[in-house]
Formats: C-alpha cells, structure tokens, sequence
C-alpha cells in the first residue's frame, strides 16, 4: 500500500470522529434552522433548501445519518403543513425525495463522504490500478466540490418541473420548532473542529501529491496530527458553559456507536463476500468477455461511459448499490484492460453512479429510509422523478468523468 493511501485511512478516521461530534452536538439541526429559521417560506423555497441542506452534511456525515438526523424536521414539516392544508402526498413526496437527492449527491463530493468511495480506494490498491496515486482527498474535491454543486441544480430543476410545487405556492411551511431547541453547547467548537479538520487533510494531501520526495515525513505529521485530534476529542475536557467550571470531553465511545446504521455494515460485509466468491469461480472474466462482445468496435468512449453509467444506476434500482458496485468492479478491470482505456475512470463512474440510483426505495439505505421513514411518500411518483434523474446523472457522470477527471488524472 501507497504513502498517500496509508494516509487516506488517517483522514477517514479523522472525519469519522467529526461525523460523530457533529450528531452529538445537534449541528445538523443547527444548519436547518440556519438556513430556514422562522420564515415562512414556499413549498419550492423549502426543497431547494433541503436538497443543499442535506448535500453539506453528506460532505461531512454518511448520507444515511444525514437522513436519520433530518427525518424528524421532515415529518414535523409534513405536519406544520397539513394541519393548514389537510393531507397531501404531493407534499410529503417533494420533501422526502429533495432529501434523498441532496444525500445522495452530495456523498460525491468527498472522498471520506461514503462507504462507496472507501470501497473504490480499497479496490484500486487492491489491484494496482494505474492512476491511483491521483486519487487523493484533495484532488477529490477539486472535481467532487463543482460536480455536487451542478448535480444539486440538476435535481432541484427536475423536481421543480416533474412535481410542480409552484401549484403549492399559496400554501407556506414554518419550522415548528425555535433556536433553543436546537443549541448544543459544543456547537462553536464542533465547527472549529470541523473546519480544522478539512483544512489540515486538504493541505496534508496536496503536500503527499506534490512533495513525493518527504512522503515519510508528510505520513508522520498526518498520523501525528490524527492522533493528537482523536486524543483531544476524547481525553480533553472542555467547559459546557462559560459561566460555570463544569467540563467534559467531545466525545465518548457510546458517541461513536449511537445510531449508527448497523444493517448497512451488515450488507457491506456480506456483498463484499459476494463479490469474493464471484472472482473466485471467475465470473467476472466471462461477464467481461461476454460485455466486451456487446460492445460495437469504435464506440466513443462517452458512449461507452455513459453505457456502464446507465448500467450501474438501473441495476442498483433492484440489488444494493454495494453489491453491484463490487460485482461491476469485478468486470470493469478486464474490460478496460481489453478496449484499452483507463480502468480508474470505470470505477469512479460506476462508484458515482451506484449512488446515483434515485427511483426505488431499495436501492440505496437513503432512499428506503427516507420512503418509509416519512408519511405518504408516492412510490410512482418516486419512480418517475427518479427516472428522470437517473439518466442526467448518468449523462453528467459520464461527462463530467471524460472531460474534467481526465484531465486531473
């Protein structure tokens, strides 16, 4: 394994425990009021705010937590309407699935933001995949950051004309809820934290790219500065309020295991023996050999892109998106090796559009989630916003991947 991937698994342990910290001091429900406060706002107004709300704390937190964390504001949002307006599933669907897009989008953005990017690195050290050296925390961002910024704007547009909330324009949502309801006094530090955090992984990957000469040193000071942050959030009390001498640390271990998302483990661990067995029994090569025969001689390579994009995203709408990416994974390689072309590009597309699956309650942990967790959701309503999203999201993948990725790498 690599220097700069060694110090991947610093930064993931880093922004794990800042995930936590930002639960445990309600942050995510601070950012909500933040951006919605006691307005009365639109029906249109408020999507847009939720799929930007939940794309941010998909950069920090796992998407699935980001749902969890806003499923009791959906449903309070839901009821604030209703009992003005009486019932409306039209409603309750627009606010469910503008938090599933944001979530879903914005774990795009940041090589740490879901297991699916974790599973990506893994697999390309793994297997030596040229190109790897580029795939660091900062050169992630660098196209993940715009890439989450259009792909937000896409899905807020098709949401806007598919299920038309301007006909709801009459009709406004307040929070039910004031700021004191959602303080915490660790709020202030949590943000400094966080922001140290990104800064410090940023700078210390584009040290790792550029200094190749001192990747030593740079490892050191990244399990240095790892080390001392998790010993700080553990170890170190700091004062709850100013005007006493109480004190207690960030963070305990119970923070660390509360509400995690436990069958989604469960279902990592299990696709990733599935896709074990597959290369076992060679699988993999006879679907590759198989895939490679489909394929026209001379196809565009953005054809082809945007074939495996198109691929990927439908098929996750029946199987978990973990279990056709790692089986993918398993044919991509050869394929790439037989057409000549960059397998890295391959797996970061079908990585992105694995979670780009946005029709089916069972194709993500965010989807169902969101689906069941609030009231009156329309399953053929979700079925058609989500059609329409899954091919621009594998249109812009596909794209984006060619064009701008190909040029960093």
């Amino acid at each position: 394994m690599t220097m700069d991937k060694i110090q991947l698994i610093f930064f993931f342990i880093g922004g794990f425990a800042v995930s936590r910290l930002m639960i445990k001091a309600r942050l995510p429900h601070r950012i909500v009021f933040w951006f919605i406060g006691k307005k009365q706002l639109s029906i249109t107004k408020i999507l847009f705010y939720l799929i930007a709300i939940s794309a941010i704390l998909s950069f920090f937190i796992p998407n699935a937590i980001t749902v969890l964390t806003l499923l009791p504001l959906l449903e309070l949002l839901r009821r604030s309407y209703e009992e003005s307006n009486g019932p409306s599933k039209s409603v309750a669907t627009m606010l469910a699935l503008s938090t599933i897009y944001g979530a879903n989008i914005g774990g795009m953005g940041s090589i740490t933001a879901t297991p699916a990017n974790g599973i990506l690195v893994t697999y390309a050290v793994l297997n030596d995949i040229p190109g790897i050296q580029y795939l660091s925390f900062a050169s992630w961002l660098v196209w993940g950051i715009p890439l989450v910024i259009i792909f937000v704007a896409i899905a807020g547009l098709i949401i806007t004309v598919v299920l038309r909330p301007w006909r709801y324009q009459q009709h406004n949502i307040q929070l039910p809820f004031d700021a004191g309801e959602t303080y915490h006094p660790f709020q202030k530090i949590t943000v400094w934290m966080t922001l140290f955090y990104f800064l410090s992984s940023f700078i210390l990957s584009l040290l790792m790219m550029y200094f190749s000469g001192r990747t030593v040193l740079i490892l050191f000071i990244s399990g240095t500065l790892t080390l001392l942050f998790v010993l700080f959030l553990f170890l170190f009390p700091v004062k709850i309020n100013p005007d006493t001498d109480s004190r207690q640390v960030l963070l305990t271990l119970a923070d660390c295991y509360n509400e995690l998302p436990t069958r989604g483990f469960l279902f990592v661990g299990f696709a990733v023996v599935l896709a074990a067995v597959l290369y076992a029994f060679k699988i993999h090569e006879f679907f590759a050999g198989w895939a490679s025969g489909l394929i026209p001689t001379g196809i565009p390579v953005y054809a082809l892109f945007l074939s495996i994009a198109l691929a990927t995203s439908f098929a996750t709408e029946v199987l978990s998106n973990t279990a056709v990416q790692l089986s993918f994974f398993v044919i991509a390689l050869p394929l790439a090796q037989t057409l000549g072309l960059s397998a890295l590009e391959m797996l970061i597309i079908i990585t992105l559009a694995c979670t780009s699956a946005f029709m089916s309650p069972i194709a993500t942990g965010v989807n169902g989630l969101a689906f069941g967790g609030v009231k009156g959701v329309s399953f053929s309503k979700m079925l058609v916003v989500g059609f329409f999203l899954n091919i621009a999201g594998a249109l812009l993948i596909s794209g984006w991947v060619l064009i701008v990725v190909d040029r960093l790498f």
